[in-house]
């Protein structure tokens, strides 16, 4: 998208689409008349790149943080050339997968990283105990060699703890999971460009620049 003409325009005058390159675009920043406009999303991405490779932050805090950038793009933006995920309220999660990553609905490795998510989210545990009978319930381990996203075990958990067995493990790459936000950002800003990106906010315009973009002022 060609951003020349932005600084002959005020904030409110962008489109929706403008705004969303703002926001997805890899510059970060933009002129525009009477200041700098920036998106959160090239920061977050160069902090999970930062501190994927240091030693005491390599773990929890990029898994977390690739997390959030992807329910960001799942919460904000579907495609128009694709079926629409079948139910709306689903997590943004399964959303960003089934949109921007490839994943069918349903998908064993959904589950799981949905899993991961909230067991690291609400109590920073690999474990993952199902609240529910008919979901499955994980015990995660991180391993770097794999080179699947998630290795699962011969047979299942069934989330009893008091009979639980190491070989009831399944192993995930933290590595691929830290990938899929740069994927799927990437992914959406080809959609972008291709004419294939909706804006699925209720309130459009103002509330994308308000949850993820900031005009700095001259």
């Amino acid at each position: 998208m060609d951003t020349s003409s932005w600084k002959d325009k005020y904030v409110d005058q962008l489109s929706i689409l403008e705004l969303a390159y703002a926001h997805l675009g890899n510059a970060g920043s933009y002129t525009v008349k009477g200041g700098i406009l920036k998106s959160i999303l090239p920061i977050t991405l160069q902090e999970i790149n930062h501190a994927r490779y240091m030693e005491y932050s390599k773990n929890f805090v990029p898994v977390v943080s690739a997390f959030g950038v992807v329910e960001q793009i799942g919460f904000t933006y579907k495609r128009t050339d694709m079926i629409e995920f079948s139910n709306p309220k689903a997590s943004s999660i399964n959303k960003a997968l089934y949109y921007f990553a490839g994943f069918e609905e349903g998908n064993e490795d959904v589950k799981a990283l949905y899993a991961l998510r909230n067991s690291f989210l609400h109590n920073a545990s690999l474990l993952a105990k199902a609240l529910h009978q008919n979901k499955p319930s994980y015990y995660f381990q991180f391993d770097r060699q794999i080179d699947a996203l998630v290795k699962y075990p011969d047979v299942a958990w069934n989330g009893d703890i008091s009979t639980f067995k190491p070989q009831y493990t399944t192993l995930i790459n933290p590595e691929k999971v830290i990938d899929l936000a740069k994927i799927i950002v990437d992914s959406a800003l080809g959609c972008l460009q291709s004419g294939v990106l909706e804006v699925d906010l209720e309130f459009g315009e103002k509330e994308l620049f308000y949850r993820f973009l900031k005009l700095y002022t001259d």
